[in-house]
């Protein structure tokens, strides 16, 4: 500053000099420039304040050279009582100061000044009391939660906020500094500074504040249902409870897949699932674990997961007729079939079963179109394969046969075997119907001479056999027979083929079917179904006069009779002798034995024997042997309502209080007879019921030691059989069952 002063005071010498030297020139008076409103201003409040910025104000002519000097009471100011920077000026001492702003121009000086008046500060720069506390509702110390920031600073200061996080910027914390507010976004230890600044003066205060994080929030998920469908939705569960204070920020339901059977999850796609609210809907069959995430406001997080499996939405095939169709050779021909149920879920196959002559492709809709180069009877297979679940299939057979002419070849009816069980059962014939009619020309009837038959393929067990077999006077119906009947145990499958020739057109329709033979000794096992007894003649009977056992075979039992609806045997028909020929109608036989067993079965009447209402159905437990007895029981009409009576002399017999249905057509009743033994002491318990979906109700309980009929009471049952008794009726037997039979 000093040399600001002398150099001013050089300045003006020369000036006056040049003045001086201008006046004697011209030898006029010179004419010096005018300095006007020469002013310092500063900030409202710091006016005349030590320390603060004042700006210089002055109007000068154009072209002048401008300088200016500072005194502080009459004399010359020095650099510690003020600074200049440009056109401002920071006074620090107290006292009036005089500035005199100078022009120069054309060798003339004016000039003009300004006084100031700067008093000393009233109070020293300073912050306090620099305090961090939790907002109304909220928990002080935590992510998330809002803070207040509160200060004391010098009035007429610039205060500023910095937040440092382990001494560096912290770059996770929020300041509104119109609300004086703060939010933290992570865990840690925080130093909020408070900064107040005057001029070139400033002072500072701090506090710290540890945050730490909320708990994180309770989460569980529970599933309405474990097992669904596709499509069928799932009730979610859901609950989240934050930690005091906290609160959500987001709840989220993500799902992760695999297919059924195992493997790994992977993340479910967003096209694979759908939530509407709380259910969850999946849209393909697998395992499914649902997850239920949350994120809290506290920056805390929780997540709970539940599973459960998908299966394969329903999908049912039916053909659309039940017949088989008659389709011409090598002519594409599309049979039609239904679906019900997400057929979109699935993919189509068609399975020709190896057959070479036969393809078979998808048709118009739900159709195949099927081209068949040979004239000869097929299946083809409708396969509906699960997309996700491989090993779910679903599938329809359409059975069609292709003859060379529509017009002409034989047309088969519903099923060309007419009825023919698809089980071979190994104690009885079955009857080969076939069901045929002619076509065009003189439209005959067709009998058995215009059918051929041939054992396409047998894997019948070694000790039986299957072989076509005919009555000798009536060749009209044939007859297939599976032995060995003695001992019932013929097991294995074989393959017919049937070829019915129009006589007067000369072609041909030709069928095949297999049939399954299951042996009816097994213990625990099932015994035949359907065995049928009748006493009258019945409208399903063929007339075929005398058998001729010379040509049925050893095998054949002279009691056996077959009719169109499968195998029928008959005890006593009034057109045939039966002497010499034992009364069972169905006699099977254990592989080894016990004394204990359980005998069900299902019995229904057709009908009473017409002359004298009689009913007879004789139920016997044979010793090994076969020719003794444990005992049998009798199945009756008695006062009209069915009874059941025993063959054995009891110790001790109570009857339950069981209401019997009356003997008339279409009256059913199931029956279940216990048999334990101990020493020579048998104990049977007889239970029936009259609907097939309630519980058994007891019958009868007795405790025998002594058969009328030969044998022990306390010997293994070794075989059991049924047999009509005295033209009793007409019934069917069905359902047989008997357990721990051989055990």
């Amino acid at each position: 500053m000093k040399r600001i002063v002398w150099i001013r005071a050089l300045l003006v010498a020369a000036l006056c000099i040049f003045g001086c030297f201008a006046l004697f020139g011209c030898g006029s008076e010179p004419q010096a420039p005018e300095v006007k409103d020469v002013a310092l201003t500063a900030e409202e409040g710091l006016y005349g304040v030590a320390g603060e910025a004042h700006r210089l104000h002055y109007t000068v002519p154009e072209g002048c050279e401008v300088t200016a000097s500072v005194e502080l009471g009459g004399k010359a100011a020095t650099a510690e009582d003020f600074t200049c920077l440009g056109e401002e000026y920071i006074f620090y001492t107290a006292g009036e100061y005089t500035v005199t702003v100078y022009a120069a121009k054309d060798g003339m000086l004016g000039r003009a000044s300004v006084k100031l008046t700067i008093a000393a500060r009233a109070e020293t720069l300073a912050v306090g009391n620099v305090s961090i506390k939790a907002a109304a509702g909220e928990t002080y110390g935590r992510i998330g939660a809002l803070h207040l920031i509160s200060y004391e600073a010098t009035a007429g200061c610039e205060v500023s906020v910095t937040v440092q996080k382990e001494g560096a910027a912290a770059t996770d914390a929020v300041y509104d500094a119109a609300l004086q507010t703060l939010v933290f976004g992570a865990a840690g230890n925080y130093t909020v500074t408070v900064t107040a600044a005057r001029g070139s003066e400033s002072a500072s205060g701090s506090a710290e504040i540890e945050v730490a994080a909320f708990d994180p929030p309770t989460v569980s998920l529970a599933l309405g249902k474990r097992n669904v469908k596709e499509e069928e939705g799932v009730t979610l569960e859901r609950e989240a409870v934050y930690a005091e204070g906290d609160c959500a920020l987001s709840e989220q339901i993500s799902a992760n897949y695999r297919r059924t059977g195992g493997g790994k999850y992977r993340p479910a796609e967003a096209d694979e699932f759908t939530v509407i609210g709380d259910t969850f809907i999946p849209h393909i069959a697998g395992e499914w674990e649902v997850i239920f995430h949350v994120e809290s406001k506290g920056g805390a997080s929780g997540e709970a997961s539940a599973k459960f499996t998908c299966n394969p939405a329903d999908l049912t095939l039916a053909p659309v007729s039940a017949s088989r169709a008659r389709i011409a050779t090598d002519t594409p021909t599309e049979l039609a079939y239904r679906v019900e149920g997400a057929a979109d879920k699935y993919t189509v196959s068609f399975d020709t079963h190896g057959n070479s002559n036969v393809t078979a492709v998808a048709g118009g809709g739900y159709s195949v179109r099927i081209t068949a180069s040979e004239v000869d009877y097929f299946t083809v297979t409708v396969v509906y394969t699960h997309k996700t679940a491989s090993s779910v299939t679903k599938s329809v057979d359409l059975d069609f046969y292709s003859v060379e002419s529509l017009t002409y070849a034989p047309a088969w009816g519903e099923d060309p075997f007419g009825g023919m069980p698809s089980e071979v059962l190994t104690s009885m014939g079955h009857l080969l119907y076939f069901d045929a009619k002619s076509c065009g020309g003189a439209a005959r009837e067709l009998t058995g001479k215009d059918a051929s038959f041939e054992v396409l393929s047998s894997n019948i067990s070694a000790s039986a056999s299957a072989g076509i077999l005919y009555a000798a006077d009536n060749r009209e119906y044939p007859y297939l027979i599976v032995s060995n009947f003695g001992n019932n145990t013929a097991t294995g499958s074989f393959t017919l083929k049937m070829t019915v020739t129009d006589p007067y057109t000369h072609y041909s329709a030709v069928a095949a079917k297999q049939f399954t033979v299951t042996a009816t000794t097994n213990s625990n096992s099932t015994a035949p179904s359907n065995i049928q007894s009748y006493i009258q003649r019945h409208a399903d009977f063929f007339d075929m006069g005398a058998m001729d056992y010379s040509i049925l075979g050893e095998y054949a039992r002279e009691n056996m009779v077959l009719t169109k609806t499968g195998t029928i045997m008959q005890r006593t028909n009034p057109n045939w002798s039966m002497e010499g020929h034992g009364p069972d109608f169905a006699r099977m036989r254990g592989a080894s034995a016990s004394a204990d067993c359980t005998l069900e079965f299902s019995f229904e009447l057709l009908g009473v024997n017409p002359d004298t209402g009689a009913v007879g159905l004789g139920i016997g437990l044979r010793t090994g042997d076969y020719e003794g007895w444990a005992g049998f029981f009798d199945l009756r009409a008695v006062n009209g309502k069915l009874a059941i009576a025993h063959g054995f002399t009891a110790k001790s017999e109570a009857m339950g209080s069981v209401e019997m249905p009356a003997a008339v057509a279409g009256a059913k009743l199931s029956v279940r007879i216990d048999r334990r033994v101990s020493g020579n002491s048998a104990v049977y318990v007889v239970y029936v019921k009259t609907a097939a979906d309630a519980p058994y109700a007891e019958y009868m309980r007795l405790v025998a030691d002594v058969s009328e009929a030969a044998g022990n009471i306390g010997a293994n049952v070794a075989a059991f059989q049924f047999t009509h008794r005295n033209a009793g009726g007409c019934y069917i037997v069905d359902g047989v069952k008997f357990t721990d039979f051989g055990a």
